[in-house]
């Protein structure tokens, strides 16, 4: 059994820039989507494809690289994820039509999403029974990523046309490989030679699903974050094109808004151990689905507004704020022999709404803000009941705990 890693500042600082990798290399290329498109001589929309598509693999890959972490080692996997992930972002700047950028998106989605479902593994592997904390501080860092990166990429965009941004993606992502070369030692002291066999793995996940809780986060997470990834799809084409904000007044008020995640992840935190992970998701899918049927219904009365479109979102991603740490940290901490199995489910999770959301907002666009407001409001609301109903015990357990003196 080797030893583990002793918690530290830097290493929370290095597992804080590898969780936010995926969020930076989506939200700094939003504001040049349009650009993209024009550079590629492409459709109108085209590229909401290539931001589905990425999360699609980012999705995907973490169901397997997660458990594959859990038998071989979590530095191994890493290591070649982020190598893969600078080969998929190097590949962007040179493709030549927009069918090779999705293709390089798609691989850069499977490096990124090694990032991040080993930077939740290693937490619970290092910091154990206080890991709640601590990925909850992960995520306040994704948020920030969230928060700053459509700025700066709408800034670089103006500067420096559309490979700008990617560029910064480029040099993110070098530096967290040259960071976890020299810093991180492996933290799976328990590896598991059954863990990651494909003959095996739909079978774990399903033990893992058995577990109502586990359920009831997943799909927590699955909506809540479908619910955000439509407004960060369509967002871009309804403040720029319909609303005429520049590319950096965009990404200023985007930020603006998008900074609810960070207060919301922040009383996470701080309150995580005390309320614990349910009551926190339940007060934050309520704040979700609130905040999205008021953008539904300030639309249809009001018409589309930068503030009738803005405000309620300060809700909704002040709900997503509490909802992202708590439901994975829900998971993960008490699934610490498959830390990794755990962690891979809820970021498939989170990546299968942002797809859904993205995909379908590609179908249904018809040059207005209306898809993208329905459809949030579609994802949030279903959020708060299928939570609810998931959640509940069962009757028969009501009945037997309702007999208890």
């Amino acid at each position: 059994m080797r030893p583990v890693p002793i918690p530290s500042r830097s290493l929370l600082l290095l597992l804080i820039v590898l969780t936010a990798l995926g969020e930076i290399s989506t939200q700094l290329i939003i504001p040049s989507l349009g650009g993209i498109e024009v550079a590629f001589d492409a459709r109108p929309g085209s590229s909401l494809v290539a931001l589905s598509a990425f999360v699609a693999a980012f999705g995907v890959g973490q169901l397997v690289l997660g458990p594959l972490s859990d038998r071989i080692g979590r530095r191994p996997v890493l290591i070649v994820g982020l190598l893969a992930y600078l080969a998929a972002t190097a590949w962007m700047l040179f493709a030549s039509n927009m069918g090779e950028f999705i293709a390089a998106r798609v691989l850069q989605g499977l490096g990124a999403c090694a990032a991040l479902v080993l930077a939740r593994a290693i937490v619970r592997d290092v910091w154990q029974a206080q890991a709640a904390p601590a990925l909850a501080l992960t995520v306040i860092g994704m948020l920030c990523a969230i928060v700053i990166s459509p700025m700066l990429g709408g800034l670089l965009t103006v500067l420096g046309g559309w490979q700008a941004p990617i560029i910064a993606a480029l040099l993110v992502g070098a530096s967290a490989l040259l960071a976890v070369v020299l810093l991180y030692k492996e933290s799976n002291a328990h590896l598991d030679p059954q863990a990651g066999q494909l003959r095996h793995l739909a079978g774990n996940y399903l033990d893992l699903l058995r577990s109502r809780a586990s359920r009831a986060f997943a799909i927590a997470l699955l909506l809540t974050y479908g619910a955000m990834f439509a407004v960060i799809a369509g967002s871009s084409f309804t403040y720029i094109k319909l609303l005429q904000l520049t590319a950096t007044q965009y990404g200023l008020t985007f930020g603006l808004i998008v900074s609810g995640l960070i207060a919301g992840a922040v009383f996470t935190r701080r309150n995580i151990l005390g309320l614990g992970p349910v009551r926190i998701v339940g007060i934050g899918v309520a704040l979700v689905a609130v905040g999205g049927l008021l953008s539904l219904v300030v639309y249809k009365l009001f018409g589309l507004s930068i503030l009738g479109l803005s405000l309620p979102q300060v809700l909704v991603t002040l709900g997503g704020g509490m909802v992202l740490p708590a439901s994975v940290a829900g998971v993960v901490m008490p699934n610490a022999h498959r830390a990794g199995l755990a962690s891979g489910l809820m970021g498939f999770a989170q990546m299968l709404g942002a797809t859904c959301a993205g995909l379908l907002l590609s179908a249904l666009q018809d040059g207005s803000a209306w898809p993208m407001v329905l459809l949030h409001a579609i994802f949030a609301v279903a959020a708060f009941v299928l939570f609810h109903l998931l959640r509940a015990p069962h009757p028969a357990a009501a009945q037997a705990a309702a007999k208890l003196p």
